[in-house]
């Protein structure tokens, strides 16, 4: 009789929780698998695609941060990102960081993300944060291939200042950027932008 009210009072206990349905060939479980369907805009129970993913995460305020990530399918890892502010106010453009893992340098990933932020912003002024030996000699490639200068003094408006520690908004999935789009020069590794 023990045995029979421990039974009913399991049973009694676990339906509030909630059916789960077989996984399909492909998916994982787990929040981080989650957290990548809801980013690579995936509906519930389809498998995942191999490949990359590229995500925006707009400013949560005027002058923010915008980001750009590219991350692996279906492990979800960003492999390359590129963090920046635009004022459209003062017309000034900041690169706060750009980051392409070892692995996954001299494809065209930085180059890429950087035609992404200058889209619409080509005739803004444009700084970066401090750059490493390697950030100098991609971001003077980058000047002499858009004639845009990207001088490293970091120079952010009140408007950016502002915008710190303001959230991103919400995430949405981009379309890959492509290799040579209308007006973007082809670029070879021996111009440096290759990263």
């Amino acid at each position: 009789m023990g045995r029979e009210t421990a039974s009913r009072r399991g049973r009694a206990q676990n339906r509030h929780r909630r059916r789960v349905r077989p996984m399909m060939a492909g998916e994982r479980s787990g929040l981080w698998a989650r957290l990548l369907g809801a980013l690579s805009a995936r509906e519930p129970g389809r498998p995942m695609e191999e490949g990359e993913v590229w995500a925006y995460f707009p400013p949560g305020a005027p002058a923010g941060y915008r980001q750009l990530r590219v991350c692996q399918v279906p492990d979800g890892e960003d492999f390359a990102r590129l963090t920046w502010q635009v004022c459209g106010v003062c017309r000034r453009g900041l690169v706060r960081k750009i980051r392409v893992a070892e692995r996954w340098q001299r494809r065209g990933y930085g180059s890429r993300m950087m035609m992404r932020a200058l889209r619409d912003c080509e005739t803004y002024t444009w700084t970066t944060t401090k750059q490493s030996e390697y950030g100098e000699s991609f971001f003077a490639a980058l000047a002499a291939a858009t004639g845009i200068d990207f001088s490293p003094d970091s120079r952010a408006c009140d408007h950016m200042r502002a915008a710190r520690g303001a959230a991103h908004g919400e995430s949405r999935r981009e379309p890959p950027q492509p290799y040579d789009s209308p007006g973007e020069p082809r670029w070879s590794h021996r111009d440096g932008l290759g990263c």
